[in-house]
């Protein structure tokens, strides 16, 4: 039996504003009894103290001493918005949130209007001839939620962001994309009975992957990889390049290995030798090896990216592990890296881009979905 209500964490600060487009009721909560309830339009102002929540309104202070706080649209057509993005369903702020960020809040909603925030974030305004796409998007999604929140015992949420699936509220909704969830409503891939964990990414670069060859992880039998061809290929992100200089190098690879705790007491050293190995089987780079005066390193897989990240945008990863690397060298020393590489992602189930070209062609969310997930049923749990 699945849930329909689930939380997804939006973020946590210290002191934070919750407005709504409409009136909306606030139930104000003491030890896990409700103590006060107000209805209100106005923007309600929350600070965190040792004491609990506090809240406020323009003419002054509501209520002290808080454990959480709920806030709920009085009627169906109100909306929530807290940081700048408006919301379904309740919002949630509580005081247990960690030592950085006091007050967490979080959006209670049900699943089917979640997903309405999710689709174009994760596949984007699409068209009429795309639609199929955009319902095995739906499906994908509402698959993987499900299988997250199974997965969890204790304060079951999802995150809004790609730690779990980019979620960006009512405010982002388009209207063939809500078409697409309500036409799928309640319809999630099972394998064994259970929802699957149906990873998905934008660009496979012409062929998927196996889930053991790009994580440390046992084989999955659904997520074997498939060969895509060239149904991704219109994307703008099917090729790419990225060029490094060796001080670029040495400062991605050695913060990546320090924050793993693996750079050794005398430091990273200098660099005298990097090395791939790819899987000429799926096309994917599956180590980086790196000698450098201090010692050596080696990098697996989908850990490539992270190490080396992006020379042309520091704050983004690799964009896949699918390239060819040639290491450039002056004088005996290393000089930099040339990469040429195909694909956006870690290459595991659905390719969103070639399940859009997929679409383009004539093929049905179904065979979309059955393409890129092996061995799979497709059913409606309500």
């Amino acid at each position: 039996m699945f849930d329909r209500q689930i939380k997804v964490r939006l973020g946590a600060d210290d002191s934070l504003n919750i407005s709504s487009s409409g009136e909306m009721i606030i139930e104000c909560y003491r030890d896990g009894s409700r103590a006060e309830i107000y209805y209100t339009s106005s923007k309600i102002a929350i600070k965190y103290s040792r004491d609990g929540l506090s809240i406020a309104d323009d003419n002054g202070s509501l209520a002290l001493g808080l454990s959480f706080v709920l806030f709920r649209p009085r009627f169906p057509n109100v909306f929530i918005d807290y940081n700048e993005k408006r919301y379904r369903g309740n919002i949630e702020c509580d005081a247990n949130g960690d030592s950085d960020s006091k007050i967490r809040v979080s959006n209670l909603i049900d699943i089917e209007s979640y997903l309405k925030g999710v689709l174009p974030a994760e596949i984007g305004e699409r068209t009429e001839d795309e639609y199929e796409a955009a319902k095995a998007q739906a499906i994908a999604a509402r698959t993987y939620a499900m299988w997250r929140l199974s997965a969890q015992k204790k304060d079951k949420h999802l995150k809004d962001s790609i730690e779990d699936q980019v979620y960006l509220g009512a405010g982002a909704e388009l209207p063939l994309l809500n078409k697409a969830v309500e036409e799928t409503e309640g319809m999630i891939m099972t394998s064994n009975g259970r929802p699957i964990a149906a990873y998905y990414h934008a660009v496979c670069g012409g062929s998927t992957a196996p889930i053991e060859k790009v994580w440390d992880t046992d084989e999955v039998s659904y997520l074997k990889g498939c060969v895509d061809g060239d149904y991704c290929q219109w994307a703008k992100t099917f090729f790419w390049n990225e060029n490094f200089s060796a001080k670029q190098l040495h400062d991605n690879i050695s913060a990546f290995l320090n924050k793993q705790g693996e750079l050794p007491r005398k430091g990273f050293g200098k660099i005298t030798s990097i090395k791939f190995e790819k899987d000429l089987s799926i096309g994917r780079m599956v180590e980086m090896r790196i000698k450098t005066t201090t010692g050596e390193f080696k990098i697996a897989s989908d850990q490539i990216r992270w190490a080396l990240k992006r020379s042309s945008n520091q704050v983004s990863i690799l964009p896949s592990t699918r390239f060819n690397a040639q290491v450039l060298k002056s004088n005996d020393a290393i000089s930099g890296l040339e990469i040429v590489g195909a694909g956006n992602g870690h290459g595991l189930g659905m390719c969103q881009c070639g399940a859009i070209g997929r679409a383009r062609a004539g093929a049905g969310y179904e065979e979309i979905l059955k393409t890129y997930y092996y061995n799979i049923i497709i059913e409606k749990i309500y």
